[in-house]
C-alpha cells in the first residue's frame, strides 16, 4: 500500500532493499554489488535487468542520509536515483529530512513524502497506556480528556454522550502523572514536537517518571538523561546501587571507562558514516564493554552473520558527542572539521549542548559574514509605484510578492537549532548583530519551519537584546505560534520589533492575544497581518491589534473566519469599543482592513468607520469588505464631511458570492466633503453611481485616482488639474478616443493605466488617437494597457508601435501583444528607446488562433516562446543598455523541452549577467527553472569578476 496512490508499476519482477549503511552498498559500482549475499544466480540477473535498464525493478535505497557528501554527489545510488543509470528501474529513497534537499534538487523525484510518525492525539494515548498500565483506568483518563476537550486518540463515540459529572480523572499517582505530562507538553511544544518518534516519546515519558515530572529544557539533557537511566537499569544486575549514579559525568571508574569506549566506537565510526558493525570489529572492546554494551547497543542478523548497532543513530550521535566534548583535547578543531558535513548535523547540536559553545572560537560561525535575511520581493514597476505610494508608506509591502526562488533556504536554520542547544545567549546576540538592517524573513521556502525550528528562532530573538526593524514571520501555523509566543518571556523590552508581517492559519482569539501581548511587539509601529480561516471574532481581534500602544500603521487582512458565538450585548459593547479605541488613537497613521468571507460583519464596519470619522491622526484608510457588509450610506456620508485628515481613501465593496447587487437606487445625498482627499479609489457595487452623481461635483484637488468601473474621461481630468496617476477602464472607442485626445496635450499626468473591457473599443480611429497621443504627450512617464480577456488585435499593434517609435517621454510600458510576426519590429522599437527602463509585456496567442483548443494553442505557443520571444528578447537587451526592470510572460507555454531551446535560453541568462543596468527579471518556464540551476554559480562568479561594484540582477523565474 503505497502512501499517495500507486506507483507507476504495481508489480516487479524483483524487490532489492539496499541499506546504505552498509559500506558494501554504498560504495558498489555494479548493480551486481548490490546484491550484498552472493548466489550463482546474480551476474546472470543483474545481466538481465541491465539489458532492460532496469525496467522490472524497484530498488529501495534506505539512509540517503547515512551515505557521505562525496557518495551522494558520485556513487551508484545516486546515478541509479537521478537515472544516469537503469533509468526504467522505480526507486524509494529514505531519508532524514536534512539530508533530503539534495534530493529534493533532482528533477528526476516523482513524489515526497514525509513520516511523520506520532500524532498529537497519538502521542496523548502512547503518554497514557505506557503510565497506566491498568486498562481500565486508562479508559477512563482518555474519557476524562474528551470531555475536557484535550485531544486524544481512542475516544469511544459513546463518550460525546458522557457529561461533565460522569467522568472524574482518576486519583491514582500514575493517572495523574499521565495528564500532568500531557497538560506539560501543551505548554512545551518544543518537547511534544520531538515525540513524533516512538523511541524519543518513551524516553520522555521514561525522563519524566524518573524525573518526578520534570521535563529538561534541552534535547541534549534528555538524552543524557536517558542514557543515565538506561545505565542504571544496567548496574541493577551488579553490586552497584543505581541511586548513587548521579550524572553521566561522575560515574564511578567501572563504568567510566566502558562509557568512553563506547563513545570512541560511537565518534569513530560516525566520522566514517558507519551505524552497524560486527562482532569482529567489536573485538577490541573490553569485556566490561561487551557484556552488553551498558545497555545502549541491540544486535540483530543480517544474512548469515550477528551484527551490532547502537539502539538509535541519534544515541550514537549523542555517544560521538560526548566524545567530542569530554575526550577530545581539540574539540573546537573537531566541531569545525565537521561542521560543513551533514552526516554530523545531529551530534554537532549535542556537542553545542554539552559544552555551551563557551570557547571564543565558536563565534566564527556566528560573525564570520553579514548575513543577508531579508525579504526578497517582486520589484515594483513604475505605475504600481506612484499608485501605491499615495495609500501606503510601504508601498512594497504587498501580499504574494516574495520571489520563490529566494526566499527561507537562505535562513540559517542549522545556525539556530546549535545556538538553541548551547543555551548560551551571548551568541544570540552576536548572531544578531550581523543580520543586515536587523531584518529577517521567514517567508515561503521549500518546506515550512518545524515546531523544534520555531523555538530555536523564538530563543534566538528573545535573547537577542535588538531593535529587529523588520520580522517577517510568513505562514505560521496554530502550533507553532504557540511555540514561538511561549519561548517570548522576557520582559525587559531590550529586545523589540518594528515591523511585523505574518499570516496565521487557523488562529483563535485566544492565539491572537497571545502574540500581540507579547513584549516583543510593545513598541511595535508597524504591523501587517493575515487571519486566515481562524476561529475568531472579527471585532475582538481588531481591537486586539488597535491596543498596541505605539502601532502606525495597520494592515489587517481577515480570511474565510468563523465567528466565535458571542452573548449579543457583549458584542455590541465591543463594537462601541472598538469605535471608540480608532477614535482616540493619537498614533495610527494608516489602516487597511479587508475582509473576505460569507458572514455579516456590519456592526464591525460600522465602528470602524465612525472612528477613523473622528480621529486626527490617520491620513490613509483602506476598507474592502464584501457586498453584503456594506456600511449604511449615513455613516459614508458622515466620514466625508466630518473627517479633516484624510488624504487617502480607498473604499471597494466586491460581491463574492452569485447573489445578485440590489439594484434600489441609493440614499446617499452627499452636499459636503471636507476630507482633504489627494488619492481615491473606489470599486465594487454601487462605485459608479457614487463617483458619477455624488461624489465628484464635492472632491477637489486629487492628485490619483483609480476606478474600477468605466467612467467619462473628460470628468476626473478637468476636474482636477493636479491629477498625476489614474486608473481608468474603457468599455468603448469614444471613451478611449476622448481620452487620449486630451492626453495628447496634458502635461500634469505623469502614470495613466486603461484597461480594455471589450474588443470593440479597438477602432481605427482609436488607434490613431493612442498614436497621436503617445507622439505629442511629453510628460506621461508609466502606461498600462491591460486587457481584460485578450491581447491587443494584430491591426492595432501597429498603431502602438508608431507611437512609441516617436515617444520620448515614456519610462515604463506594460502591454498584452500577440504572438505574430509583427512583434520583431515592435520590440526593434523597444531596442532603441533609452528612455524606457521599465517594460512588461505578455504574449498571447494570435487571434487567427481564438477557436483552438487549449492543448492546440500550447502547441503553437510553445515553440514560438523559445525560438521566437527568447532570441528577440536577449537582442533587445544587448541593445538596451537602460532598462532595470523586464518582466515577460507567454499564455499557453508548457513544461516542454527541445534541444535546440537550451542554447537561447542559455544566451538569455548571459545576457542577463553582464547586462549594465538591469536589476530584475521575470518570466517563466521550467526549462528556465533547469537551466539557470545549472548556470547560476558560473553567471554569478562571471558577474563578481567583470562587474563587482553592481548588485546581482535579481532573476524571479515562476
Amino acid at each position: 500500500m503505497w502512501s499517495n496512490g500507486p506507483l507507476v508499476h504495481q508489480q516487479y519482477d524483483l524487490v532489492l532493499y539496499c541499506p546504505l549503511r552498509n559500506s558494501k552498498i554504498a560504495t558498489a559500482t555494479t548493480l551486481a554489488d548490490l546484491f550484498v549475499r552472493r548466489r550463482y544466480e546474480v551476474p546472470m540477473v543483474a545481466e538481465w535487468f541491465e539489458k532492460r535498464n532496469g525496467e522490472g525493478l524497484l530498488i529501495i535505497f534506505d539512509g540517503w542520509d547515512e551515505l557521505s557528501e562525496q557518495l551522494r554527489q558520485s556513487s551508484l545510488a545516486s546515478s541509479i536515483i537521478r537515472k544516469d543509470e537503469l533509468d526504467q528501474c522505480s526507486v524509494i529513497v529514505t531519508s532524514r529530512s536534512y539530508a533530503s534537499y539534495s534530493l529534493l534538487k533532482m528533477n528526476t523525484l516523482s513524489r515526497h513524502v514525509q513520516v511523520i510518525g506520532f500524532s498529537e492525539e497519538e502521542i496523548s494515548t502512547v503518554i497514557i497506556q505506557t503510565l497506566q498500565k491498568d486498562t481500565k483506568l486508562a479508559q477512563k483518563i482518555i474519557l476524562y480528556l474528551h470531555s475536557k476537550s484535550i485531544p486524544n486518540s481512542e475516544s469511544d463515540d459513546e463518550s460525546d454522550e458522557i457529561s461533565d459529572d460522569e467522568v472524574e480523572l482518576p486519583k491514582d499517582k500514575d493517572s495523574q502523572l499521565a495528564v500532568k505530562l500531557i497538560n506539560d507538553l501543551k505548554v512545551r511544544n518544543d518537547v511534544q514536537s520531538l515525540c513524533y518518534v516512538p523511541l524519543v516519546c518513551s524516553m520522555v515519558i521514561l525522563v519524566y517518571r524518573k524525573e518526578l515530572g520534570h521535563l529538561p529544557a534541552t534535547l541534549t539533557q534528555l538524552y543524557e538523561n536517558f542514557i543515565l537511566q538506561t545505565i542504571r537499569r544496567h548496574v541493577k544486575r551488579h553490586d552497584i546501587n543505581p541511586h548513587t549514579l548521579g550524572s553521566l559525568s561522575s560515574l564511578p571508574s567501572q563504568l567510566a571507562k566502558p562509557l568512553q569506549e563506547m563513545c570512541r566506537l560511537a565518534y569513530t565510526n560516525l566520522a566514517n558514516t558507519k551505524m552497524t558493525f560486527s562482532s569482529h570489529q567489536l573485538q577490541s572492546l573490553s569485556e566490561a564493554v561487551k557484556e552488553d554494551y551498558l545497555g545502549l547497543m541491540t544486535t540483530f542478523p543480517e544474512y548469515d552473520e550477528e551484527n551490532y548497532q547502537f539502539l538509535h543513530l541519534s544515541i550514537q550521535e549523542f555517544l560521538a558527542a560526548w566524545w567530542i566534548a569530554k575526550h577530545e583535547k581539540k574539540t573546537e578543531e573537531v566541531f569545525k572539521d565537521h561542521f560543513d558535513d551533514d552526516h554530523f548535523r545531529m551530534c554537532l547540536r549535542f556537542v553545542a549542548g554539552l559544552t555551551h559553545l563557551e570557547h571564543e572560537s565558536y563565534q566564527q560561525y556566528f560573525n564570520k559574514q553579514q548575513l543577508d535575511l531579508q525579504c526578497k520581493r517582486e520589484l515594483l514597476f513604475g505605475f504600481r509605484t506612484c499608485y501605491l505610494s499615495y495609500f501606503y508608506q510601504n508601498p512594497e509591502i504587498r501580499q504574494f510578492d516574495h520571489i520563490s526562488s529566494a526566499v527561507i533556504d537562505n535562513v540559517p536554520i542549522l545556525l539556530l537549532q546549535i545556538l538553541y542547544e548551547s543555551q548560551n545567549t551571548t551568541l544570540c546576540q552576536v548572531v544578531a548583530q550581523f543580520i543586515n538592517n536587523h531584518s529577517l524573513c521567514l517567508y515561503g521556502g521549500r518546506a515550512s519551519l518545524s515546531l523544534f525550528d520555531w523555538l530555536c528562532f523564538s530563543y534566538c530573538i528573545e535573547n537577542s537584546n535588538t531593535t529587529w526593524n523588520h520580522l517577517h514571520l510568513g505562514s505560521v501555523s496554530n502550533q507553532s505560534l504557540s511555540v514561538f509566543t511561549a519561548g517570548l518571556t522576557n520582559n525587559s523590552l531590550q529586545t523589540q520589533c518594528k515591523r511585523l508581517e505574518v499570516g496565521l492559519f487557523e488562529p483563535t482569539d485566544e492565539l491572537i492575544h497571545k502574540l500581540l501581548q507579547s513584549s516583543l511587539l510593545y513598541n511595535i509601529q508597524e504591523c501587517y497581518c493575515e487571519l486566515d480561516e481562524g476561529y475568531y471574532v472579527p471585532c475582538l481581534a481588531l481591537l486586539q491589534f488597535l491596543n498596541l500602544p505605539q502601532l502606525k500603521i495597520l494592515q489587517l487582512i481577515m480570511n474565510d473566519d468563523t465567528i466565535s458565538t458571542v452573548n449579543i450585548a457583549y458584542y455590541t459593547d465591543k463594537c462601541t469599543e472598538l469605535e471608540k479605541c480608532i477614535e482616540m488613537n493619537s498614533t495610527l497613521q494608516e489602516m487597511k482592513i479587508k475582509y473576505i468571507g460569507e458572514d455579516e460583519i456590519t456592526s464591525t464596519i460600522i465602528s470602524v468607520i465612525r472612528g477613523v470619522t473622528r480621529n486626527i491622526t490617520i491620513t490613509s484608510f483602506t476598507l474592502d469588505v464584501p457586498f453584503n457588509s456594506p456600511p449604511p450610506d449615513e455613516v459614508v456620508k458622515q466620514l466625508l464631511k466630518d473627517n479633516d485628515t484624510l488624504k487617502a481613501l480607498f473604499l471597494m465593496f466586491l460581491n463574492t458570492s452569485n447573489n445578485l447587487l440590489p439594484s434600489s437606487p441609493s440614499s446617499l445625498n452627499i452636499v459636503e466633503v471636507n476630507t482633504p482627499l489627494t488619492a481615491l479609489e473606489m470599486g465594487g457595487w454601487r462605485s459608479s453611481e457614487l463617483m458619477t452623481s455624488l461624489l465628484f461635483p464635492h472632491i477637489k484637488g486629487l492628485h490619483c485616482l483609480i476606478l474600477h468601473d468605466p467612467y467619462p474621461p473628460h470628468l476626473p481630468i478637468l476636474s482636477h488639474p493636479s491629477l498625476h496617476t489614474l486608473t481608468l477602464p474603457l468599455d468603448t472607442a469614444e471613451s478611449a478616443i476622448e481620452l487620449f485626445t486630451i492626453l495628447q496635450t496634458n502635461t500634469t499626468l505623469k502614470a495613466l493605466s486603461v484597461e480594455i473591457w471589450e474588443e470593440r473599443v479597438y477602432t481605427s480611429s482609436m488607434g490613431t488617437s493612442l498614436q497621436d497621443m503617445l507622439t505629442q504627450n511629453q510628460t506621461l512617464k508609466y502606461l498600462e494597457i491591460n486587457n481584460q480577456y485578450r491581447s491587443i488585435p494584430s491591426s492595432f499593434l501597429s498603431f502602438l508601435t508608431a507611437g512609441l517609435r516617436h515617444n520620448t517621454s515614456l519610462q515604463q510600458f506594460s502591454v498584452s501583444i500577440p504572438l505574430n510576426g509583427e512583434i520583431k519590429t515592435f520590440i526593434n522599437v523597444i531596442s532603441q528607446k533609452n528612455n524606457l527602463t521599465e517594460l512588461k509585456v505578455n504574449f498571447k496567442p494570435d487571434q487567427t488562433y481564438s477557436s483552438s483548443n487549449r492543448k492546440e494553442k500550447e502547441q503553437i505557443m510553445t515553440p514560438l516562446f523559445y525560438e521566437q520571444v527568447l532570441p528577440a528578447v536577449t537582442n533587445m537587451l544587448q541593445s538596451h543598455a537602460t532598462i532595470r526592470l523586464l518582466r515577460i510572460k507567454c499564455d499557453n507555454v508548457i513544461n516542454s523541452s527541445q534541444p535546440n531551446w537550451k542554447e537561447p535560453v542559455q544566451h538569455l541568462y548571459e545576457t542577463i549577467f553582464v547586462h549594465p543596468s538591469l536589476e530584475y527579471i521575470e518570466t517563466e518556464s521550467t526549462l528556465l527553472v533547469d537551466t539557470f540551476k545549472d548556470q547560476k554559480k558560473t553567471l554569478i562568479d562571471r558577474h563578481r569578476k567583470e562587474q563587482p561594484h553592481k548588485p546581482l540582477p535579481i532573476v524571479n523565474i515562476g
